[in-house]
């Protein structure tokens, strides 16, 4: 695929690739017109420059008062069908199968079996035009939909302790999938979804019927990540190699704290030397990577789990701030009864070894992320925008949530950095 450059008509409804006409003769929603623009090869454009420019369209649509603005998210989104159509034909009928006979996607591209934890007990069969894959973007709340769904993650007898390290599960995990087994099995939502999509665990069927994305808005995602992979002082006692690796990246440039950072490694005029404020643009935006040292969740991003699904992938969505709402929607379009709906588990993920200093931006910073991670949000607005389960007031929600902290971003109708092209990428992680 090659690299272009994202536009949209009328604004808010950004990234656009060869996926929308697929998806619109999929699912028959009415959508706006988009168009595309072909990325043709410039001069370079510096990581800074590139972070700090927003084109005259953009400026001028974010000097709008706020009473504007709310009037054309709601004429932006007009078009976005409140009642989706129902799955065609919806019956389900769970035939039981041996243990042998469930498919592996991972296991096909890597003649190895997917990780325990990334797995769940299947003893059916489910229709393959109703199939659904978790894609369990990183550090956006997926742990408690994931096991409540049943795969094992790093479940603890129904808690979760910590689903986003993905090198060590503890040896308790199958026996507490097995202690939670009867309360997934009454979950339609659970028995539909059979497979699992997490970094580099590709484990969904192609022709899965649905991919069902977990996320975040970009900015809490980023600050969460950056957080989660920085070792404190446990760490250096407990498992002193892998805090040592983690350490190089958070000491050296310096980046103590998510507002230095920024402050340090994004901001043009920052105290961090110049290969320091490389390595921070690019890890942030995910072109760059060192596994045992920079934040793994910025790598495998938005762009990478949204293009390494199918182009015609029929998307549902849950968002991290409307958990419930969101599964009860999705259940909703699949005609779910009452005694067929999923029962949340209850989470232990959260950061709770951060300190004030971890949680602390400050609006210029909000700002300058905002910049940067431009293409993020795009592509985090096109999967709101494709969800099925998602109502035009839901929509204008999350859009007018983003806003508060990004609203040259959610209204602008393109970024100044062309989006990477991560087909070597999705080749090394997903496994084609």
């Amino acid at each position: 695929m090659r690299p272009f450059v994202y536009s949209l008509s009328p604004p808010y409804l950004a990234v656009v690739d060869h996926r929308e006409q697929q998806l619109i003769e999929a699912t028959m929603l009415s959508k706006p017109t988009y168009r595309k623009e072909e990325y043709a090869a410039t001069s370079p454009t510096t990581p800074f420059k590139m972070i700090g420019s927003i084109t005259r369209a953009s400026l001028a649509l974010a000097a709008i008062s706020l009473s504007s603005y709310l009037l054309m998210i709601s004429a932006t989104i007009a078009n976005h069908d409140a009642s989706p159509p129902l799955p065609s034909s919806f019956t389900s009928t769970f035939v039981e199968i041996s243990p042998e006979e469930v498919t592996s996607s991972h296991k096909q591209h890597w003649s190895e079996e997917a990780p325990d934890w990334a797995t769940k007990e299947i003893n059916f069969r489910v229709p393959k035009e109703q199939e659904i894959c978790f894609a369990h973007v990183g550090k956006a709340g997926g742990s408690t939909l994931g096991c409540s769904l049943g795969f094992r993650l790093h479940c603890d007898h129904g808690n979760v302790v910590d689903d986003d390290d993905d090198d060590d599960v503890g040896d308790d995990d199958a026996a507490a999938q097995n202690m939670n087994q009867d309360h997934h099995s009454s979950s339609l939502l659970a028995k539909l979804t059979t497979h699992f999509f997490h970094t580099d665990v590709y484990n969904c069927d192609d022709d899965a019927g649905y991919f069902l994305f977990i996320v975040r808005d970009p900015i809490a995602r980023a600050l969460s990540a950056f957080n989660y992979n920085k070792p404190d002082e446990s760490d250096f006692i407990n498992d002193t190699k892998w805090a040592n690796q983690r350490a190089h990246f958070y000491s050296e440039c310096p980046f103590p704290h998510m507002e230095a950072f920024v402050q340090n490694g994004l901001r043009e005029d920052g105290d961090s030397p110049d290969r320091c404020k490389k390595l921070a643009i690019e890890t942030l935006q995910g072109t760059g990577w060192n596994k045992k040292q920079s934040p793994d969740h910025w790598y495998f991003n938005y762009q990478y789990y949204f293009e390494a699904i199918p182009s015609d992938s029929k998307i549902l969505t849950v968002r991290n701030k409307h958990m419930e709402e969101d599964i009860g929607s999705i259940e909703n379009l699949f005609e779910c009864h009452e005694e067929e709906r999923l029962a949340l588990t209850a989470s232990k993920n959260t950061n709770t070894w951060s300190d004030e200093d971890d949680l602390y931006l400050s609006d210029e910073s909000i700002s300058i992320l905002c910049q940067a991670l431009c293409n993020e949000i795009q592509i985090y607005k096109k999967i709101l925008h494709q969800a099925l389960n998602l109502s035009q007031d839901q929509l204008g929600v999350s859009l007018m949530e983003l806003e508060a902290k990004c609203p040259h971003e959610v209204i602008a109708e393109e970024c100044s950095g062309v989006i990477p092209d991560i087909r070597e990428k999705l080749e090394d992680h997903r496994g084609y």
